[in-house]
């Protein structure tokens, strides 16, 4: 028992790092993430503090506004963009970091061990599984904030009507969502650390991650919020059959996973043409009826020619760029079911070729064998006679 004990103490010497190590943060930093947010939260609970934790949890730049109807003056709160929301952002990228150590740990870490994938497909199975879930969540929150402002297809031209004074008005449900996404997306560079990422994985991930900080920050920043969540709205949609296929692939159930890839090939094609389509009508069609020669950013007005032409070139572009990654993915894929054909056909005509040769090889023993016995028997016959 004692050198069991020893062994026992070495082997948790071995497995515990020690305390603010690397390795000790990379495995507890869910739980240190955790602290912080307790740590900021439990500061409301003290008047000299309780201002502090407001500017990380709560969105900031809130004000009233009394609105006349034919019943009577009702108040609204509404929100609006500005430098402090940068604590608020980073607030909630903690939180981020705390809830993908979550789902990791007690979701896809148990999937993972019922599967037994490799090192590379758990990555990606890790990458699809986390994608799921906040695409999931990003599709359900934005339909709640495109409600606000579009009841029926006849109220697609409130994505620019109104510009800039009704879209600085954010509601609180808005505000949430961009800050959010924000967040999401910076959470993206810690997790390279946590998770121990390689330079070739990170680099995807890095572009995939700048890309979403630019355009929907810009969006936030210069007031195209309207139009920034229906195009979101539309990007995770197609995420969310993407990766759900691949999660679907991992844990071997081939049939619906192809199928699901099938739909997600069109939806995949179809997202690229309706956000094509909602740019170029809101740039160049909505937005255009009330543009001015400069920006007026007290009033939050960005509605010049230049920037109105760039965000739709930068929208387009990348819209391109996706379709030409798909194409060139797809023709990649069928070239190599075809040199897998070509090969397996190659290869069966090499078996047959052996087999016809070793048909012809025993055939031909099996001749010689019978024409033995014949070869002898006149001798026999011979000596019989002497």
């Amino acid at each position: 028992m004692g050198a069991e004990g020893r062994r026992a103490a070495v082997a948790k010497k071995k497995t515990s790092p020690p305390i603010l190590s690397h390795e000790f943060v990379i495995q507890n930093h869910g739980d240190i993430m955790s602290c912080i947010l307790m740590l900021i939260v439990i500061g409301f609970m003290f008047p000299a503090t309780a201002s502090l934790s407001a500017i990380f949890v709560v969105p900031q730049y809130n004000e009233t506004v009394s609105i006349p109807t034919e019943v009577g003056p009702y108040d609204v709160q509404i929100y609006r963009s500005g430098v402090r929301d940068i604590f608020t952002v980073l607030f909630y990228t903690v939180a981020w970091i705390t809830v993908h150590a979550i789902i990791q740990e007690y979701i896809l870490d148990k999937l993972q061990r019922k599967v037994h994938l490799s090192k590379s497909k758990q990555y990606k199975f890790g990458e699809s599984g986390h994608h799921l879930f906040f695409a999931t969540y990003a599709v359900v929150h934005a339909a709640y904030v495109i409600g606000d402002f579009i009841d029926s297809h006849n109220d697609l031209k409130n994505v620019w009507s109104g510009y800039p004074e009704e879209h600085r008005a954010m509601t609180l449900n808005m505000k949430l969502f961009f800050l959010l996404q924000i967040a999401y997306w910076v959470h993206q560079f810690p997790e390279f650390y946590f998770s121990k990422m390689k330079k070739d994985e990170m680099q995807h991930r890095t572009v995939v991650s700048i890309l979403h900080i630019g355009f929907i920050a810009g969006a936030y920043i210069m007031n195209f919020q309207r139009l920034a969540v229906l195009l979101l709205v539309i990007q995770y949609a197609s995420d969310v059959i993407f990766h759900l296929a691949r999660l679907i692939h991992f844990l071997e159930k081939k049939s619906i996973a192809k199928n699901t890839f099938k739909a997600w090939n069109f939806v995949f094609i179809l997202a690229r043409l309706a956000t094509a389509v909602l740019a170029v009508v809101t740039f160049w069609y909505g937005l255009r009826q009330t543009g001015q020669p400069s920006v007026d950013i007290p009033n939050g007005n960005f509605n010049t020619s230049f920037i109105r032409l760039n965000s739709l070139i930068a929208t387009l572009a990348l819209q391109l760029f996706m379709l030409w990654q798909f194409i060139t993915f797809h023709f990649g894929r069928l070239r190599d079911v075809r040199q897998r054909k070509q090969k397996g056909n190659e290869t069966k005509k090499q078996l047959a070729a052996a087999s016809k040769r070793n048909n012809n090889r025993t055939e031909s023993e099996s001749s010689a064998q019978e024409t033995a016995p014949e070869d002898k028997s006149p001798g026999k016959r011979k000596q019989k006679a002497h």
